[in-house]
């Protein structure tokens, strides 16, 4: 999502679903100024993959 005017910071969310249900969701302003809507983009996948993985563990 694009930055904010205010602080430039991008605000990034995911929601996560297993079989169908929603288990969680996040919504947050990143804490740094990205320098590129890729590196935002990036940010936000890898902070979804680590709770990805997480779910994953907790679930086995």
């Amino acid at each position: 999502m694009a930055g904010s005017v205010n602080d430039r910071k991008s605000t990034s969310g995911y929601c996560i679903f297993v079989g169908g249900n929603l288990v969680t969701w996040k919504s947050k302003k990143q804490n740094v100024v990205a320098r590129s809507s890729a590196e935002s983009e990036y940010r936000a996948m890898a902070h979804s993959a680590c709770e990805i993985f997480w779910i994953k563990k907790i679930a086995a």
